[in-house]
């Protein structure tokens, strides 16, 4: 059989190609990433844009070249409009994670989660919660080593995001859920071990370098790996704006808990104050963070929660994936 060629087409958005990697490597076949990257038109929405490359940058169109893709994998509302481009001048089969912000129909399958207000049709899994390219631990590096041996446990690690479309970070809410893993921390003689992200507001990071004395740490060494971290850790508790770092934390089996962030003013005008009370073209995370919690697997600061994760709908999302080019029978 002649090897099908398969594109992944990445952006900018770590938790995003991370998902999007994640089910490339599951298809089981070999790949191409096409790294994208947008010119302002990246604004305009997908049902305007249509079927062009009008978004792209001119090196993004450079990558575009033969051999065509028998089969596209893309992510998120920017990546729409060139992937129905090839599917329309080159025929290519379309695999959409996220929320298209077009009729699904225009893709041959469209992989999504709770928070996300797509329309229901037999082209449309949905999954429980995002995918995870966390993998399996690996052995920790020096840095690694030095920290986790420096460090008494129980280990608990705090995952913090940052302010995203209609939600905010707040800052004393923040440091209360510091606090109070400090004192959770204190009364088992363990340790609080922080990192933040390229989301985390820079006075945030401050405040809670200050707030941790020896020997909880604040990580600032890129040496130190996010994996590892996950893995190591006794404990996970992680920011809810981040849907990404709790599914990866949820398929670590460890005990998760989900540190509340707050609704904005604009947040609360467009999505109103419970979820489903106001209909919008964007996600809503409260739907998810409310299946997480309804289904056990999270809990809180105070009471993390180890929940039974399986992963079989991941599973059979990739074979449907697989299913598009014929590789459903073939050897992995």
């Amino acid at each position: 059989m002649t090897e099908k060629v398969i594109w992944a087409l990445t952006g900018d958005k770590t938790g995003d190609n991370n998902q999007l990697l994640a089910l490339a490597e599951l298809v089981g076949a070999p790949f191409e990433i096409k790294k994208l990257s947008y010119n302002l038109a990246r604004a305009i929405p997908p049902r305007f844009l249509g079927t062009s490359l009008l978004s792209l940058t001119p090196e993004a169109r450079r990558q575009l070249a033969p051999p065509w893709p028998d089969l596209v994998i893309a992510i998120g509302r920017r990546s729409v409009a060139t992937a129905r481009w090839l599917k329309k001048n080159h025929g290519s089969k379309l695999a959409l994670i996220g929320h298209p912000r077009v009729d699904p129909r225009h893709f041959d399958l469209v992989i999504t989660t709770r928070q996300y207000p797509v329309p229901r049709h037999e082209n449309v899994i949905l999954l429980p919660m995002p995918m995870s390219r966390l993998g399996q631990p690996q052995s920790p590096n020096d840095a690694e080593v030095r920290l986790f041996d420096s460090l008494p446990r129980p280990q608990l690690l705090l995952a913090l995001g940052g302010p995203t479309k209609y939600w905010a970070l707040d800052k004393d809410s923040t440091l209360s859920a510091v606090d109070a893993l400090l004192e959770r921390a204190a009364k088992r003689g363990g340790s609080v071990i922080a990192i933040g992200s390229r989301r985390t507001p820079a006075e945030i990071v401050t405040a809670i370098r200050d707030r941790l004395p020896a020997p909880h740490r604040l990580i600032e060494d890129p040496a130190i790996r996010f994996a590892a971290l996950m893995h190591h850790a006794d404990e996970i508790f992680v920011t809810a704006d981040s849907i990404s770092m709790l599914s990866e934390a949820i398929q670590t089996g460890k005990p998760v808990g989900m540190i509340p962030i707050v609704l904005t003013e604009k947040g609360k005008s467009r999505l109103g104050s419970s979820p489903g009370e106001k209909r919008h073209r964007n996600r809503d995370l409260r739907h998810i963070w409310n299946y997480l919690q309804s289904e056990g697997l999270v809990g809180t600061v105070s009471e993390p929660r180890a929940g039974d994760w399986n992963d079989g709908a991941v599973l059979k999302a990739a074979e449907a994936v697989r299913a598009l080019i014929g590789l459903e029978n073939d050897d992995r």
